[in-house]
């Protein structure tokens, strides 16, 4: 991944038997997927996965690929080296990696040996050359590389050839802990040597591949991704002849899943469509928990939110226990605030760093917008400073209930403050990359997905901007553009920490001081919800873990 995915509503293994979906929603699992051994998935067979974004960059590494539906269909196409568990531990993956050592004195030196049977579409073998290309690219050396992050990247000295070709020697610079979350999915080499192939040659194409599937088609009309079994897959082939991605409006899913269109996709978390859903003939809702939040993003590089008293205004003013309830309550979740943006109440560390800016307190909030030269006339009056109006752009997918309805409930409650919110409906998906990526919003909402790799996985969304060669700073991922020395200095710890109380011992000093810089609202823990074919196996909510493709399947029936 190398930086947060953003997703509208949730993100894609794991390890749990069939689970009534009438119970799913009171007790999250650690995974819900219903795991079965392949040999009792059907050999064949057609799923037809509703996604609610049609990318148009599919290099998952470039700074436009950032998204959920790029990584839910690049899993089943490109080289994953380590799978993840349902613990959030990560393994190697025999398809790719066959064996890792790793030793830390002088330096910290990371050997793969790879699978020589492992081959990319093009009929050649993957090789030392591609991780080494590809970290090349991406270790931030060349500005002309449009990369998504370079977290670990930039601290890799060098990768050379091993014994042989199928040998990968990766030797750190500086300390790596999450190594294993590097090269996730890998590129081939002729599309990392070069800048104009990085930025391009996945641009609405995925012209080359090494998984279980195969590309048959790619409809940019229809927005629609068609997935064949590959012929010449060296693992376990896959039990799916087909999987066709089909791109959907976030309310058309709902009723395309009901008339049988598609068979599986993310739910939402609106309680008429949960329970439409849910009483379905031959559904099953799957349901666990990850390292995925809900949060609200304050843009600080706008005239009124540079200020960061207002910035802590409107945290002070939204209730967040009111958000979550309405989201969850009715879903048959206990609502939980969540005061972490790194950490999760299941993952060890997990701290409440939220200190005097978590609370809902209203009175302190106009405060603050009084010193801040924000008044008002009388209570509930929007507030002016040299004759503007406090008014501040909430930007929400067109499509989405839930996003449309937690938005007015904050426009409610900054009123009571004397902010004025005008919610602004765009199109899902234009969302992030005419709106959120170029900073045109104020405040919006949405979830981040993580894989158990805390730092890496959002380590550029927290980052101070860098200048580039005309001086204009880069916020790469920091949608927020909002940073400090101090927030670096503690996320580049915790990174080299191969020691993991030491580890988390930085994560929770950098968000405290994410709290202190009022960047981003955490909102609460959002539960993956997938709605499922009851007969589908291997497939669902997958947790902190990683899905096998080659596994997904219709369960025999006798």
């Amino acid at each position: 991944m190398g930086a947060f995915v953003l997703t509208l509503t949730a993100a894609l293994a794991g390890c749990q038997a069939e689970v009534d979906h009438r119970q799913a929603a009171s007790e999250p699992a650690t995974a819900a997927i219903n795991a079965v051994d392949r040999a009792l998935v059907a050999d064949g067979g057609t799923l037809t996965w509703g996604i609610n974004e049609f990318p148009t960059q599919w290099n998952p590494h470039h700074q436009a690929g950032n998204l959920a539906a790029v990584h839910t269909v690049l899993e089943a196409l490109l080289p994953i080296p380590f799978r993840v568990d349902e613990r959030g531990e990560a393994h190697p993956n025999p398809d790719y990696v066959i064996d890792v050592s790793v030793t830390t004195e002088p330096e910290q030196v990371v050997t793969l040996t790879l699978n020589p049977e492992a081959a990319w579409s093009t009929g050649d073998p993957i090789t030392w050359r591609d991780y080494a290309a590809m970290a090349e690219a991406l270790s931030g050396s060349n500005p002309e590389y449009q990369a998504l992050g370079t977290v670990g990247y930039d601290r890799i000295a060098e990768v050379r050839k091993g014994k042989n070709k199928y040998q990968v020697v990766i030797v750190f610079e500086q300390p790596f802990s999450e190594y294993p979350a590097l090269f996730s999915p890998l590129l081939p080499e002729e599309y990392t040597a070069d800048p104009e192939s990085f930025n391009t040659g996945y641009l609405e194409q995925i012209p080359v591949t090494a998984g279980p599937f195969d590309v048959a088609e790619l409809d940019l009309v229809a927005q629609t991704i068609t997935l064949e079994r590959n012929a010449d897959w060296w693992g376990d082939p896959a039990r799916l002849e087909a999987i066709i991605f089909r791109t959907l409006a976030p309310d058309a899913l709902d009723a395309a899943f009901l008339d049988g269109s598609i068979d599986l996709y993310a739910l939402s978390l609106d309680s008429g469509s949960y329970e439409r859903i849910r009483s379905a003939p031959g559904t099953e809702i799957r349901a666990a928990l990850g390292a995925d939040y809900r949060h609200i993003t304050l843009n600080g590089q706008t005239p009124i939110l540079k200020d960061v008293d207002v910035r802590h205004a409107i945290f002070l003013g939204i209730n967040r226990e009111v958000l979550a309830t309405a989201a969850l309550g009715t879903l048959g979740w206990e609502p939980r605030v969540l005061n972490n943006r790194f950490l999760t109440p299941e993952q060890p560390g997990y701290a409440d760093n939220s200190g005097e800016w978590g609370k809902y307190d209203p009175d302190r909030a106009a405060q603050l917008l009084e010193e801040a030269g924000w008044t008002a006339a009388q209570p509930g009056e929007v507030r002016t400073r040299d004759g503007k109006p406090l008014t501040l752009r909430f930007i929400v997918p067109q499509g989405y209930a839930p996003a449309w309805e937690e938005a007015e409930l904050v426009q409610s409650m900054l009123a009571e403050i004397g902010v004025d919110i005008k919610i602004t409906s765009v199109p899902g998906n234009q969302l992030f990359s005419k709106y959120v990526q170029p900073g045109n919003y104020d405040l919006v909402a949405f979830v981040n997905s993580g894989r158990g790799f805390p730092v890496f996985d959002s380590l550029h969304q927290w980052l101070d901007a860098v200048d580039d060669a005309d001086g204009k700073p880069q916020w790469r991922t920091n949608v927020g553009r909002i940073g400090s020395p101090e927030v670096d200095q503690a996320l580049y710890g915790a990174l080299e920490a191969l020691d993991r109380g030491t580890a988390i011992e930085q994560l929770n000093k950098a968000d405290r001081l994410l709290w202190e810089l009022g960047h981003t609202l955490p909102l609460y823990q959002r539960p993956q919800i997938y709605a499922v074919r009851d007969t589908l196996a291997n497939v669902g909510a997958p947790g902190l873990g990683t899905l096998d493709y080659a596994d997904i399947g219709y369960v025999v029936q006798e």
